[in-house]
């Protein structure tokens, strides 16, 4: 089953460095400075069956506030390295309140994907690829994963949050493939209530890259 083969440790030495964790902070720090690294606020990867190497990391430019700074952060030679990939304001549209306290965060990539290989078994759901995001808590500011879970044919089958701190699953929501027959008309207030909660939920993790909207480059945003 593609689900429990996720659910497998990863392999140790190399495969062990791809991960998006204090790696990503220092190669930020030794590339843009410490200025920088402390206004990190938001991070994305998109992985296939393994762990993303590269990430688009996205900060707040420490020398202009109203502009913003795109970094491409890539494994190179067995080591992460950031590299400038754009800037100006408002590049993510809306972003993230709050910049990522890495400090704070305990748990690795690989391990909020276990956690949401493990609510998607419950779930029977199937999955084989994760499309990932780290961004700060609005209220508390804790680090939070969101994971947006693909099937064979690259549709959403269901989405999860995971704690950056702790590990425990905050949110999930799974999306079937196929609409149900009940009409909206017939759902109760508590399944419209819950539907509404969970929509709310997941639209607060679309982080819009507008640059390249606005330029019309390619970019295939993710958690649609």
């Amino acid at each position: 089953m593609k689900t429990r083969l996720l659910l497998l440790l990863p392999v140790l030495g190399l495969a062990s460095l791809l991960h998006a964790n204090p790696e990503i902070s220092q190669a930020v720090s030794a590339s843009f400075g410490q200025a920088v690294a402390r206004e990190v606020l938001l991070l994305k990867g998109t992985g296939t069956t393994a762990e993303p190497v590269e990430w688009s990391v996205y900060a707040r430019d420490a020398f202009r506030a109203e502009a913003q700074l795109r970094i491409s952060v890539k494994m190179e030679g067995g080591q992460w390295k950031a590299l400038a990939a754009g800037a100006g304001e408002r590049i993510l549209s809306p972003a993230p309140p709050r910049s990522l306290e890495f400090a704070r965060l305990q748990v690795r990539s690989a391990e909020a994907r276990q956690a949401a290989a493990r609510a998607a078994a419950l779930a029977q759901v199937t999955f084989v690829s994760v499309d990932y995001q780290l961004a700060a808590n609005a209220v508390t500011g804790a680090p939070e994963w969101g994971l947006a879970l693909k099937d064979e044919t690259g549709h959403e089958c269901g989405f999860c949050v995971v704690s950056g701190e702790s590990g425990a699953l905050i949110f999930q929501d799974w999306t079937p493939r196929f609409t149900g027959t009940v009409p909206p008309a017939a759902e109760g207030e508590g399944e419209r209530a819950a539907k509404a909660v969970k929509k709310a939920a997941r639209k607060a993790w679309n982080w819009t890259d507008r640059a390249r909207t606005e330029t019309k480059g390619f970019f295939r945003e993710l958690f649609r």
